[in-house]
Order: structure tokens, then sequence, then C-alpha cells
């Protein structure tokens, strides 16, 4: 027969699942937690209660708040997204349509790593042992659309331009990322939280158009200064 000290335990188990679901489980809750609030402010009483178990499991599988924190970072902080699917989607004809498609498929990457992002942006210089992995703008991002730019106008745009263009272009998708309210995600309101972003990100994207096509236009003058040129 089993014990009354086992009993207790395949009750545990069978409300929480297993250890390891029960860990990823805090990982994920303190991820949104520490996102919403702050280091400072977030308590082990927030994220135990986000996860669905009291404050001394939350102990059992992590030291303590600092520790579960970088944990966090440590789990989370990389930025990853498939460059050849996103360039499958990409005509290399249609610049306009082309910012369009990136704007979109850069948003949902970003929405997708929006809590580690709030992280860095709020707590991440505060912490000597992370801020090596702080990224605000991914840097695979910008060689991406570099990268593009480069391919469609070969050496029309110099350099620093490019890099001028590119800035303005993700910071206005990582603007409208950072002013939605994020709530409990599901598909259909990620569809929904999509379309609203892609009209706001719309003219935006017209204007980095613009920018682009002057650049490509002023290519063809002599003596003409790029963008990025310190004032005389």
């Amino acid at each position: 027969m089993k014990s009354d000290y086992e009993k207790g335990q395949g009750t545990v188990m069978a409300r929480y699942g297993s250890a390891n679901e029960m860990h990823e489980r805090i990982l994920k809750s303190a991820l949104e937690v520490f996102s919403a609030k702050g280091f400072s402010a977030a308590t082990i009483r927030d994220i135990s209660s986000r996860a669905g178990c009291n404050t001394v499991t939350v102990f059992r599988h992590f030291e303590d708040k600092l520790g579960l924190f970088l944990q966090v970072v440590e789990r989370y902080k990389k930025f990853e997204f498939d460059s050849e699917e996103l360039n499958r989607k990409l005509s290399y004809l249609n610049l306009h349509n082309d910012f369009r498609v990136m704007s979109d498929y850069f948003f949902a990457q970003v929405y997708h790593n929006i809590h580690i992002l709030r992280i860095f942006i709020n707590d991440g210089h505060g912490f000597e042992p992370i801020s090596q992995h702080l990224w605000f703008i991914p840097e695979e991002m910008k060689n991406f659309v570099d990268g593009y730019l480069e391919s469609m106008y070969p050496g029309k745009i110099p350099a620093p331009d490019r890099a001028l263009l590119t800035e303005m272009f993700l910071c206005y998708i990582l603007r409208t990322c950072l002013r939605i309210n994020i709530q409990e995600k599901t598909e259909d309101s990620f569809r929904q939280i999509a379309r609203e972003a892609r009209e706001v990100m719309a003219p935006s994207v017209d204007m980095i158009v613009r920018l682009i096509m002057m650049q490509i236009k002023s290519a063809r003058k002599p003596k003409q200064e790029s963008l990025s040129a310190d004032p005389a």
C-alpha cells in the first residue's frame, strides 16, 4: 500500500503534472510577470499565482527571485527568425509590397518575443549578468533588410543610408509592438492584433518606401549628399 506521503505526491502530480512541466510553467509565468511588473515590483507570490501553484513549489525549483529572473533571461534571450521563409514571401520586384510583407512578418516575430523585449527595456541595464544578451532591434532583422536593399539596388544606396533606413523601418515596427497591451494570446486574438498593427504601420511603410525611392533618384545625380551626412 502507498504511504500518505506517496498519496499526497500523487495528488500533486495529478494536479500540476510532472516536475519538468511545472518548471516550464513557472518559467513562462515568471516571464510574463517580470514583463508586466518589472523585476523590483514582481513577487514570487505573483508568479506562483499565475503558474497555478504555491510559493513553496516555486522555491523548490528556483533558489530565489533573482535566480528565477536570470533563468528566465537565459531561456528566452535568443531571437530567431526563418530568413528563408521570409525570402520566399518576397517578390524582389515590388518594393512597396515587399516592405509590407516584411513589416507584417517582423511584427509577428517581435510580438511573439515581446515579453523578453520588455524585460530588456525595463530591467536589462540594471543586471550586469544579462547586459550582454540585450537586444532591442534584433541584428538578424537589420541584416536582412540591409541585404534586401542592397540586392534590390546594388551600389545605389550608401551603406550608412541603408543602415539609417533599416533602423527607421524596424523602429516603427518595434514601437507598434510596444504600444500593444499584450493579453492572453490566442490565434484569433493575434490575427486581429496583426490586422490592426498593419493599419497602424501602413503610413510608416509608405514613408520609408518614399525615402528609399528618393535615395535611388538621388543616386543618379552627381555630388548628391547622403541622408546620413553631417550638415555643413
